[in-house]
């Protein structure tokens, strides 16, 4: 896995430059769509393809046939009607960095419609909220808030989709002291299978505002437009602190049984254990302290010297700033080929610490395991959003791949089973949540929907789904709520 500073594409694209002939050789049925919008058409034989095409994980094979890139709201209004006409299957892209390529399920012989030019950043005269298009991106976000001196939660990654981050919960570094993603959303637009636009509020269809506020990735429609509310921009002090594997064994005592219970809400800081250096695993503490209205951030520098006397510590680089600056220039993971496993455990407890440090025995195997801890506002509860884990937990996803045996079986079978023995560890201390899941970051092997949501909010979003989307055009999202 390789880790470096992410450059963004441009969120503007050439326009298409395929003729009637090409589309009507390979995907006649899109013709109507051709004749109307001919630029947003991109197939194999245009040359932007490749950029408009792949997928985050590279394990993900499939290719679409075509790729739409709407420029506004009609484009995918005309999209949505001709696909579901033709019966063409039809994935969403908001971002792109899904883990599992979910999305591009049969889009082989199908669609993707790529969000991504639907970006802009519209901060309302109160200062109060920001309407931002479907496809905005979270580093083009907090950069675009930052210049008009606001800011909104964020995740931790460059390169997604604030869409898909913020309808499947909304975890980073702001959500201990603002809430998860899902309780800073106010609104949405959304297309559904029938074509038509709904404004979607807590006043206008408020049963779906629920399920897009914890189980909204591309099963309802497709998000053209977000209202999200913004903040005056606090002051953070951010940086990365690491520790090697030697040192891990006093670091995690110290941090299960008195770091960990007593966690101040300012601080909305992660765990990394990884092995970017395949011999050399270690322990990535991203430190993020975000100060309290009216407070200054002397109590985070104070925070930090507690952190900082823990053995091993090496500190790579602190400092007081705004997150836009911090999340365009820090080094985060590109796109590769992995594997994906999860479990959600009480926190980091000394049982689950010890699970960690008997991994990582493979020098030969890469396995990342960044560690999201919901506690402070992330778990209040918020009985407007259906999304289901309001109570002290950290998320393990565990992203595995074999430096030399890459895309071959035997690769893939030695990568699965270390993968796996970090999940069976991990649940063999008993402090794990079994089933529950963030699925964002946690395959549907590691995922059971009623353990997740609770068997009533279960059914409620069945019965939605089947109220807006009855023939399950929107199929290749998630949480699948029937097949």
């Amino acid at each position: 896995m390789q880790f470096q500073r992410t450059i963004l594409p441009s969120t503007q694209v050439p326009p298409a430059s395929l003729t009637r002939a090409d589309i009507a050789k390979e995907i006649p049925a899109l013709l109507p769509l051709y004749d109307d919008f001919p630029h947003i058409i991109y197939t194999k034989s245009d040359p932007i393809y490749e950029r408009v095409s792949y997928a985050f994980n590279k394990s993900t094979s499939t290719q679409p046939l075509v790729v739409i890139r709407p420029l506004d709201e009609k484009h995918v209004q005309a999209t949505v009607k001709i696909a579901r006409a033709a019966g063409i299957p039809l994935g969403i892209r908001a971002g792109g960095s899904e883990m599992l390529g979910r999305n591009f399920k049969g889009v082989d012989k199908g669609i993707i419609i790529d969000l991504r030019s639907l970006c802009a950043v519209k901060v309302s005269d109160d200062r109060a909220s920001a309407k931002i298009g479907g496809g905005a991106i979270a580093a083009d976000l907090a950069v675009a808030l930052s210049k008009e001196g606001v800011f909104t939660p964020i995740g931790w990654h460059p390169r997604l989709g604030y869409a898909g981050w913020v309808m499947a919960g909304g975890y980073g570094l702001y959500a201990s002291s603002y809430g998860l993603g899902v309780d800073n959303l106010l609104g949405a637009r959304l297309v559904l299978a029938d074509g038509s636009v709904v404004d979607v509020d807590e006043n206008n269809y408020p049963d779906l505002l629920w399920a897009l506020r914890g189980a909204g990735n591309g099963i309802w429609g497709v998000v053209t437009q977000l209202t999200i509310k913004i903040y005056p921009a606090p002051n953070l002090l951010i940086g990365n602190l690491r520790i090697q594997k030697k040192d891990w064994p006093a670091v995690l005592d110290e941090w299960a049984n008195n770091i960990e219970p007593n966690l101040p809400d300012e601080f909305g800081g992660d765990l990394y254990f990884r092995n970017i250096v395949l011999d050399q695993p270690e322990m990535t503490i991203f430190f993020a302290w975000c100060a309290k209205e009216g407070e200054d951030i002397q109590k985070g520098w104070d925070y930090l010297e507690k952190i900082k006397s823990l053995p091993g510590v090496v500190v790579q680089h602190i400092a007081e700033s705004d997150f836009a600056t911090y999340i365009t220039s820090e080094s985060t993971a590109q796109p590769a080929s992995f594997q994906l496993r999860g479990i959600i455990t009480k926190g980091l407890t000394s049982k689950v610490a010890s699970a960690l440090l008997r991994q990582w025995t493979n020098p030969k195997i890469y396995t990342g395991i960044p560690c999201h801890f919901a506690h402070g506002m992330a778990i209040k509860p918020n009985p407007g959003a259906c999304f289901p884990l309001r109570y002290r937990h950290r998320l393990f996803p565990v992203t595995s791949l074999h430096a030399e045996l890459g895309g071959t079986e035997e690769g893939a079978s030695l990568v699965a089973e270390s993968s796996a023995r970090v999940i069976n560890d991990i649940k063999a201390t008993g402090d794990a949540y079994v089933g529950a899941s963030y699925e964002n970051l946690i395959p549907p092997v590691d995922t059971d929907l009623e353990v997740t949501f609770g068997k009533e909010a279960l059914e409620r979003l069945r019965t939605i789904k089947k109220q807006y989307d009855p023939d399950n055009f929107f199929s290749n999202g998630y949480p699948i709520l029937w097949s």
